[in-house]
């Protein structure tokens, strides 16, 4: 198989994390409670999941006010790592395990192929200009 054609696969199949989260939380999850769980710093996080800066400190910072992640800094780094006293972090790790040992899902399982549901999304047709609309409901001259 080309390398090309294996990257398209790839990129067709979602974990069962990023079924569960947004992309950008999956990944943040996985990489702080997955296995090995330890320390990150936001560089680093950063770099391995191939995520813009602003977008990891943006997740970062939703998970911290949900205290999922605790944070500390150390001269220039703040490093992030999963809160082990959270209610639910035994169910983020089980989750982030059973996706990595789950199979790949289909990404057309999950989304609408394009197309589907095109009809409800669009625009409302007018009326052609020799059918006028009935007139103003909030008008004087309506009579009822």
């Amino acid at each position: 198989m080309a390398l090309g054609a294996k990257r398209d696969e790839v990129k067709r199949q979602h974990t069962v994390l990023e079924v569960l989260f947004p992309k950008v939380r999956a990944e943040i999850l996985r990489l702080l409670f997955g296995p090995p769980q330890k320390e990150r710093y936001v560089r680093e996080l950063m770099a391995l999941s191939g995520l813009t800066l602003s977008t990891v400190q943006d997740e970062l910072r939703k998970l911290s006010a949900l205290q999922l992640v605790t944070s500390r800094r150390s001269r220039s780094r703040r490093f992030y790592r999963a809160n082990t006293n959270h209610a639910l972090f035994p169910d983020i790790v089980h989750i982030v395990e059973v996706s990595e040992r789950s199979p790949q899902i289909d990404r057309l399982l999950v989304h609408l192929p394009r197309g589907v549901g095109a009809a409800r999304r669009r625009k409302p047709r007018s009326l052609p200009p020799d059918r006028p609309m009935r007139g103003n409901l909030f008008s004087q001259d309506l009579k009822v």
